[in-house]
């Protein structure tokens, strides 16, 4: 086992990225050679007790893991570029490869990049504060994303609840939540509410793992061993989520090219 990782949060983040991947490829099956028997990745109850509790879980980790990061700016950042370029290729793929299958403007790359990015600027923020008054600030601060966390998760909820006749929509509200009626989107979400859970998330890690260290050192060999699949996905996570759906969007075309008239 690798001392310098943490053991269980790689393993939750390669089990729920699995999960992901094999969601993409039901949704690619089900939209490229119309299978029908993938028609249940489209029903509400799909999407309200599977797909978004597991989007929580992955960014929720993502939040405590950025308590273990020295340079969440470095990261958000690095994070960013990654979202920028999902951006520009499914621009291509919409405009000049696959017309009509729509792009993907704000998904689950930009949140997590977001939300590193505003971590890092809460934590700026208060680290003179949190220098010079000592633990008693670093609980504050903890408390601080705590309450911001629940806050936006709930005032999304209050939004979507609120009889509004008249929707505010444009490209710059599409990152919390309005985007444009007529634009065509792939694998949509908004700051509201997971900026809420990345929030909670590193909030828990502050707490959970103050010493930055797995709290299953002693995990038996046999069973880290047994488990190594799903952990490697963990520790690489980023590059795995990058490089899947162009691999299965390939393997996917590539089968309604051969078998599909």
């Amino acid at each position: 086992m690798n001392k310098e990782r943490v053991f269980e949060i790689d393993l939750v983040r390669g089990f729920v990225l699995l999960l992901v991947i094999l969601f993409h490829l039901a949704y690619d099956l089900y939209r490229f050679l119309e299978l029908r028997v993938f028609s249940f990745i489209i029903h509400p109850l799909f999407e309200a007790f599977l797909r978004k509790p597991f989007i929580g879980v992955l960014i929720l980790i993502s939040g405590i893991s950025c308590s273990f990061s020295r340079d969440n700016l470095r990261r958000g950042k690095r994070m960013l570029t990654f979202s920028a370029l999902l951006t520009l290729i499914t621009y291509v793929i919409d405009n000049y490869v696959w017309n009509g299958s729509g792009m993907i403007w704000f998904n689950i790359l930009h949140v997590i990049s977001f939300s590193s990015l505003i971590y890092a600027l809460l934590d700026f923020l208060t680290s003179k504060k949190r220098d010079r008054v000592g633990e008693k600030a670093e609980e504050d601060f903890t408390v601080l994303l705590l309450i911001l966390g629940i806050y936006i998760v709930l005032l999304e909820q209050i939004l979507a609840a609120y009889p509004y006749t008249t929707k505010p929509a444009s490209l710059w509200l599409l990152p919390f939540g309005f985007p444009p009626a007529n634009l065509r989107m792939m694998d949509y979400l908004p700051l509201l509410p997971w900026l809420g859970f990345f929030l909670v998330g590193a909030a828990i890690g502050r707490v959970a793992y103050k010493d930055k260290k797995s709290r299953f050192t002693n995990a038996a060999a046999k069973l880290t061993v047994t488990l190594r699949p799903l952990t490697w996905i963990g520790e690489h996570s980023l590059t795995v989520y990058v490089l899947h759906q162009p691999v299965l969007l390939l393997l996917v075309l590539g089968l309604k090219t051969l078998f599909l008239p």
